[in-house]
């Protein structure tokens, strides 16, 4: 197989899982394979998060990059609207800033 670039392999994720409604999962050998690499260095996963998010899917790793995920993000809603449909107004006036310490 030859090695595709990550334009080329975010194309094929794009028509593959386009309609995507739930988040879809490979392993290191799934994308080795698929793309005919030896070894994912994080600047090739990175491009192909940067070609994704213009089309509304985010792909990510874990820590070790042998788990990666294609996850829709069309449906992705503000984090503040979350919590004021959760909580009480009067809970949500309660939330501070994150104070970095160091």
């Amino acid at each position: 197989m030859t090695m595709v670039c990550a334009k080329e392999f975010a194309e094929w994720l794009k028509l593959r899982f386009g309609s995507a409604t739930e988040s879809v999962v490979m392993t290191r050998d799934d994308v080795n394979h698929l793309t005919g690499r030896q070894r994912l260095d994080p600047g090739f996963i990175h491009d192909v998060h940067y070609e994704l998010m213009v089309h509304g899917f985010a792909f990510v790793t874990n820590t070790s990059r042998e788990t990666f995920y294609l996850i829709p993000i069309g449906k992705a809603i503000n984090w503040r609207e979350h919590l004021e449909g959760q909580f009480e107004k009067e809970l949500y006036c309660n939330i501070f800033p994150i104070i970095k310490s160091g």
